[in-house]
């Protein structure tokens, strides 16, 4: 059987058909995956059931692998390269509400995208839904190259043009303080730096330009900060328009994946104390920094004095 593609729209978020991912890849499949991620930035598998060594497997044909935070390595079989989105302990039971682990996820309801707040940013990301709760819980994608295409200037008369070559600042303990308060340790800060990315990222496959903003974007580097941050929610809220939107309904044995380059996505909203959610992300790492000529890790030198 071969591959299918059904695209909820032109050139974005398809559901393939045809294809077992427990099972090594040929190489023309596996071709056929990578051209499609390019050109619609998200892929869905339905009814995989995937373990977390097959995931990993699957996972690296792309290439190699983030390690994910330590806060988000726990449960049985913990390995350093799956992230773990849940609001269950290590025992299988639901944590309460008020759990720091809890409090910490509701920061992937904003819209963002995976590892921005690193210097060299993930590629991809691919989430297996191992428990789902019976409503709530989607995960909705934003295509901001669509966004970008169709964005014709800002309300104070900012075109396009202007933004090429602006850099923001990204940071998650910027973005958890706004969203959950401060949850960091000192010693995770001093490993969290901030760091610097092009407001408008290109595409290295298709050429295609986006907006590269999202919860972790803080600022952009020498504006003044409130002028820098107005023009971020305001490309936040462009960005993530129903029009540029797909929302996945998620069915237990679900394989999402998507490109950060490409997208935004967010969780949405479930009665955590009703229900399970148990998800495993691994994460394709990037090739490198997105601003020319930028070392890992320079942000974090001339970032004293800097807002986070």
């Amino acid at each position: 059987m071969s591959l299918t593609f059904r695209e909820h729209g032109p050139d974005f978020a398809a559901e393939v058909g045809g294809v077992d991912l427990s099972r090594p890849l040929s190489e023309g499949d596996f071709a056929a995956l990578q051209a499609g991620i390019d050109r619609c930035g998200v892929l869905v598998f339905r009814g995989q059931r995937l373990d977390d060594a097959a995931q990993l497997a699957f996972s690296l044909r792309f290439g190699p692998l983030e390690t994910a935070l330590k806060r988000d390595v726990y449960g049985p079989g913990a390995h350093p390269q799956v992230t773990r989105l849940s609001n269950l302990d290590d025992e299988g039971r639901r944590l309460p509400p008020d759990d720091e682990r809890v409090v910490y996820t509701l920061g992937n309801e904003a819209w963002h995208t995976d590892s921005s707040f690193k210097p060299v940013p993930a590629r991809y990301s691919l989430l297996s839904a191992r428990e789902v709760p019976p409503e709530g819980g989607d995960t909705e994608f934003a295509d901001v190259r669509a966004a970008y295409d169709a964005w014709s200037g800002s309300d104070a008369g900012l075109r396009k043009e202007a933004l090429a070559g602006l850099v923001c600042e990204h940071s998650i303990v910027y973005s958890r303080s706004v969203i959950t308060g401060d949850l960091f340790r000192p010693d995770e800060k001093a490993a969290l730096p901030p760091v610097r990315h092009l407001l408008v990222r290109t595409h290295p496959a298709t050429g295609r330009r986006n907006f590269y903003v999202g919860s972790h974007c803080s600022h952009i580097v020498q504006w003044p900060l409130e002028q820098g941050r107005a023009l971020i929610r305001a490309l936040d809220a462009w960005s993530t328009q129903p029009r540029f939107v797909y929302a996945h309904r998620w069915r237990a044995g679900d394989l999402a994946m998507w490109d950060n380059r490409s997208v935004l996505h967010r969780g949405r909203p479930f009665d955590r104390t009703r229900f399970r959610r148990l998800m495993h992300r691994t994460t394709v790492a990037g090739d490198g920094p997105t601003v020319p000529g930028e070392a890992p890790g320079a942000a974090a030198a001339s970032a004293a004095g800097r807002p986070a």
